[in-house]
């Protein structure tokens, strides 16, 4: 039994989906209305979601962490996405 061999143009397709994969913009359900460039939004939001993540605490879970956390990001500035 001999395999047959994977055509060059679907390499290249694959090899070219996987770099674009990470050129991609990350999605996320909040904006930062100040904020024009993406990349520094994106930082931000990092840096804000850590900085959330790190008043409220591990021992809030559930509905009541996503409404602590709404309610953080939304007193810095982020709304959510529409």
């Amino acid at each position: 039994m001999s395999r047959k061999p994977v055509p060059a143009g679907l390499w290249a397709a694959l090899i070219l989906a996987g770099l674009l994969s990470g050129c991609l913009p990350k999605t996320k359900d909040w904006v930062h209305p100040q904020m024009a460039d993406p990349r520094k939004e994106d930082r931000l939001f990092e840096e804000d979601t850590a900085f959330c993540e790190g008043k409220i605490g591990a021992q809030v879970q559930g509905a009541d962490r996503d409404k602590a956390m709404a309610d953080c990001l939304g007193r810095l500035g982020w709304r959510p996405r529409e």
